[in-house]
C-alpha cells in the first residue's frame, strides 16, 4: 500500500506538461485506474509548485464544483482546465506526506499514530468528508496512500478519484473554452450506474463490499474506508484480514469484524461504521461528532507530530527541492530555456516549458532581472554548459593619472 517515493520519474506514458504546467515527478498517491488518472508534481513558469491530477470524464463535474466553492481539508484549487487532452486540475502545494509514507511504529501490534492521535485524524477526515458529502461529491480514496498529513490539517487530494454520482461523467469537448467540457449521451440503460462510476483507487481492504460487488462508490462507503483506515492507522490490523476483493467482501457481509482491544465506545462507533448494509452505517458527520465529542475547532492548535512524520516531511521538502536542481540542470540556463519555446515559436504554456532552437535563426526571450530581453539562438542546439554573461560592476576604480613633474624654471635651480 505504499505510496511511492516523490523522486520517481516520468514513465513514457506519463505527459511531460499540463497546460502552463511542467510535470517533474510523480506524485505519491492512489494512481486511478482506466480511463485516465494520475497525480505529478508541477511547476509552473513562475518556479511555483502545484500538485497536478489528471481527470477521468467522470471527475469534471466534482472537481469544478471544489473550483467554485473551497472546502477545508481539500486543498485549493489554482486551476483546472476539462476541455482538453488530458484534462487536469491544479491544487496548490503544501508539504505533505500521505499516511502509507510514515509506516508503522515500532513493536508488533503498532500502527502508524497513537490511538488518540489516530481518533483526532479521523474526526478531521470525516470532518472535511461531511463537507464533500455536503456537496454531493464522494471522495472514493480514502486509504493510507490517499490522506496526506501536514503540519495542520490532513488533506484529501486526490481528486481524480472525487465522483458527483448524480451527474453523468463528461467527455473533453472539440472547440471548447479553458474549463469546459462537453456531455456525451449516457450509455447506462435505466437503474445502471453511469459509465466510470465506479472508483478502483483503494485496496481492496478498504472498499466497501458494495463497492467490490461493482457498485458505484458512495458516501457510506467513504464512512466504511474511514473506519477501516482508523482501525489500521491505530493498531495496524485491518477488520477483516486481506485477500482479494471477492473473499474481504464476503467476510464484510458474513463476518464480525475484529478490533481488538479498542475501548468500549469506540470499538462500537467503528462497528457500525462497518455495517455490511451501507443504510446502517453512520453519515460522515455523525461520525466526526462522535469521534470529536466536543466540536471541531478550526481555531485550535494542531496536536505535535510525531518525529516519524516530522522527518518524513523534511524529506519530502528535499525531493522537492532536489527535483528543482535536476531540472534546472537538465534545461542548461533555466530562465533561458523556460521563457519562450524558440523551437516551436508559441507558447510555453500551451505545449509544456523549456523547448530548443529550431532551424534557422530564431528570436526567443532572455530574462535578465525583472525585463525581458531579445536573445538570438543559431541553429546548433545550446550548450547547457554555456557562459552565462557577467552581470555590470556597481562602479569601477580608475587608476589616478601618471604623474609628470614640471620643468623648474629658469633660475630657480640651486645647482645653477
Amino acid at each position: 500500500m505504499g505510496g511511492g517515493r516523490l523522486g520517481e520519474g516520468l514513465r513514457p506514458e506519463d505527459p511531460r506538461s499540463a497546460g502552463p504546467y511542467r510535470l517533474l515527478a510523480r506524485w505519491p498517491g492512489p494512481r486511478a485506474v482506466p480511463p485516465r488518472g494520475g497525480m505529478y508534481v508541477g511547476r509552473d513558469r513562475d518556479h511555483g509548485h502545484a500538485v497536478v491530477c489528471l481527470l477521468p470524464p467522470a471527475a469534471y463535474e466534482a472537481a469544478e464544483a471544489l473550483h467554485r466553492g473551497p472546502v477545508p481539508g481539500v486543498p485549493h484549487v489554482l486551476d483546472l482546465r476539462t476541455g482538453t487532452e488530458p484534462s487536469w486540475v491544479a491544487l496548490a502545494h503544501t508539504p505533505a506526506v500521505s499516511l502509507s509514507d510514515v509506516g508503522r511504529r515500532s513493536g508488533a501490534e503498532g500502527g502508524a499514530l497513537p490511538l488518540d492521535q489516530s481518533v483526532r485524524l479521523a474526526a478531521e477526515i470525516a470532518g472535511t468528508l461531511a463537507a464533500l458529502h455536503a456537496r454531493g461529491i464522494t471522495y472514493g480514496a480514502v486509504a493510507p496512500d490517499g490522506v496526506w498529513l501536514t503540519t495542520g490539517r490532513p488533506l484529501l487530494m486526490a481528486l481524480h478519484s472525487c465522483r458527483m454520482p448524480s451527474t453523468p461523467p463528461r467527455e473533453p469537448g472539440r472547440g471548447q473554452g479553458q474549463g469546459q467540457g462537453q456531455g456525451p449521451r449516457s450509455e447506462a440503460g435505466p437503474g445502471q450506474p453511469v459509465p466510470h462510476s465506479r472508483v478502483s483507487t483503494v485496496p481492496a481492504a478498504f472498499m466497501a463490499p458494495e463497492v467490490a460487488a461493482g457498485r458505484p462508490s458512495s458516501t457510506a462507503a467513504d464512512v466504511y474506508s474511514l473506519a477501516v483506515l482508523l482501525l489500521h492507522t491505530a493498531s495496524g490490523r485491518l477488520p477483516f484480514g486481506d485477500g482479494p476483493p471477492p473473499v474481504l467482501a464476503y467476510r464484510a457481509l458474513h463476518d464480525r469484524p475484529e478490533l481488538g482491544d479498542f475501548p468500549g465506545a469506540l470499538g462500537e462507533v467503528v462497528a457500525a461504521a462497518l455495517a455490511a448494509s451501507p443504510a446502517d452505517r453512520p453519515t460522515a458527520e455523525e461520525l466526526c461528532q462522535t469521534l470529536a465529542p466536543g466540536g471541531r475547532d478550526s481555531e485550535r492548535t494542531p496536536d505535535p507530530l510525531p518525529g516519524r512524520v516530522i522527518a518524513a516531511l523534511a524529506a519530502r521538502t528535499q525531493a522537492i527541492a532536489d527535483l528543482e536542481i535536476a531540472d534546472g540542470d537538465a534545461n542548461g540556463d533555466g530562465d533561458a530555456n523556460r521563457v519562450g519555446d524558440g523551437g516551436r515559436g508559441g507558447d510555453a504554456g500551451e505545449g509544456g516549458v523549456g523547448g530548443g532552437a529550431g532551424a534557422g535563426t530564431t528570436t526567443g526571450m532572455r530574462t535578465t532581472g525583472p525585463r525581458l530581453t531579445p536573445m538570438r539562438t543559431s541553429s546548433r542546439t545550446p550548450s547547457p554548459w554555456r557562459r552565462r554573461p557577467r552581470p555590470p560592476a556597481p562602479f569601477r576604480l580608475r587608476p589616478p593619472p601618471a604623474f609628470r613633474p614640471r620643468p623648474p624654471a629658469a633660475g630657480s635651480c640651486p645647482a645653477c
